[in-house]
């Protein structure tokens, strides 16, 4: 599956369980993914975690989806990181 339907099914399903923002970052962001590359989102706001990562896990890819809830991290060169490279999708 190409990156751009992933990230096309994960924002639907963040839509419908109301994530008020969502981010992609990592390799995919920055243009350096590989064929093993996992996909990494920023997710904003309150967010069901069980609900949203079940949800995604019926999605039918060979790559890892990971996500980062934005007001749970507290590593600062990832929030860095995030700020430099994050690419908002909504």
């Amino acid at each position: 599956m190409k990156i751009s339907e992933i990230i096309k099914r994960v924002t639907q399903i963040c839509r419908s369980l109301h994530v008020v923002r969502l981010d992609l970052f990592g390799s995919f962001a920055t243009g350096t993914a590989t064929s093993r590359s996992d996909v990494d989102f920023v997710v904003y706001g309150e967010v069901d975690h069980e609900a949203l990562e079940e949800a995604v896990e019926k999605i039918d890819t060979l790559r890892k989806i990971d996500f980062f809830y934005y007001d749970e991290i507290e590593n600062r060169y990832l929030l860095e990181d995030i700020k430099k490279y994050g690419k908002q999708i909504y």
